[in-house]
């Protein structure tokens, strides 16, 4: 039996749904609050690079706070730390993709499932009991426990110690092409959940599967 590595932030999870946190704190309009979102992931997903590359760790909270913190300068808004606290907490409270739970029990009974996110262990558990992905896999696995932070293979590589399988015989199925390239160089199976017909990175590995949804990866593999 293979396993299945379930990226959370954008695969399971939809980060954009924070943006009802920003409207209600804000005050914002849906496109304001939608531009804040975007300039918050990608600053998220920068940080947590630009600290892996300067082998300067800190936790995924951590990262996504001082992402938090440069989009609302970058849009001019500047909330009291009790709003920005409570916006940064909607991290604890995304909403799951409309097809992630029934994905997660169509392979649960073929496959190991496993979630493998750069998210800290505190924010994970929060957000996988809240969502009841708890029930519906085996591990819940952090880029924490190797102290740096997806692409970096050792992130991977963890996944397959703590799953005691041959990396060949686990999968990651991430949204993020980033996270499938990095797989795939480590040499795991990579399973590539295109939701917008994006094309291939040019760096890194290749997608073993593709797939424009979770509902459609049972079938794929």
């Amino acid at each position: 039996m293979d396993a299945l590595c379930f990226d959370m932030y954008g695969t399971l999870c939809d980060t954009s749904s924070v943006t009802a946190a920003l409207r209600r704190e804000l005050d914002a309009s849906a496109a304001h609050a939608a531009n804040i979102d975007a300039t918050w992931r990608r600053r998220q997903l920068e940080y947590a690079q630009q600290r892996s590359q300067m082998n300067d760790y800190a936790t995924f909270h951590a990262v996504t706070g001082d992402a938090l913190d440069y989009a609302l300068a970058r849009h001019n808004e500047t909330p009291s730390a009790a709003t920005r606290d409570r916006i940064l907490d909607a991290y604890d409270a995304l909403d799951p993709f409309p097809d992630a739970l029934g994905a997660l029990d169509a392979l649960r009974d073929e496959f190991e499932l496993a979630v493998l996110s750069n998210g800290n262990p505190e924010m994970l558990d929060t957000l996988a009991a809240t969502t009841g992905i708890d029930e519906r896999v085996s591990h819940i696995l952090s880029a924490d426990a190797v102290s740096t932070f997806k692409p970096t293979p050792a992130v991977y590589e963890h996944a397959a110690n703590e799953l005691d399988r041959p990396i060949e015989d686990c999968w990651l199925v991430s949204s993020n092409a980033w996270d499938v390239a990095g797989a795939s160089n480590a040499g795991m199976n990579a399973a590539w959940v295109n939701r917008e017909n994006d094309p291939e990175e040019r760096v890194g590995g290749r997608a073993t599967v593709e797939v424009e949804s979770l509902a459609a990866l049972p079938d794929a593999l």
